[in-house]
């Protein structure tokens, strides 16, 4: 799993190995991934994934991965906790239908007013 720090520098969420789906420490389903795009496991759009980033709608950094690379500057980050994994095999299914995408726009060097765990009720 690859951890996703906030901008405090703590894992809110985890990646699984294949980029696929984002899931809470506690094993909740948070996000899904489609080509690079991020979506809520209702179907709405969130952002998408550019360089280690997890990027709001408006191109603002939410989240970011250990390889991150660019900016906004990152700070130092914390030890992930321990988190409950879905069991194996066991993978949610994704929503028939989806929000679409607005037109994707330009990436801006700064956090996100949605950053942390807020990014997915954005």
């Amino acid at each position: 799993m690859i951890p996703l720090y906030s901008p405090a520098g703590t894992a809110v969420a985890f990646a699984d190995d294949a980029c696929r789906l984002v899931y809470f420490p506690d094993g909740r389903l948070a996000a899904w991934l489609d080509d690079g795009l991020l979506y809520a496991p209702g179907g709405r759009y969130l952002g998408w994934v550019h360089h280690g980033w997890i990027l709001d709608r408006t191109g603002r950094a939410a989240l970011f991965a250990d390889n991150a690379a660019g900016k906004p500057a990152r700070p130092p980050v914390a030890t992930p906790p321990p988190a409950l994994w879905p069991r194996p095999g066991h993978c949610p299914q994704r929503p028939a239908t989806r929000s679409t995408r607005p037109a994707r726009r330009r990436r801006v060097a700064e956090w996100s007013k949605h950053a942390g765990q807020a990014y997915f009720v954005q």
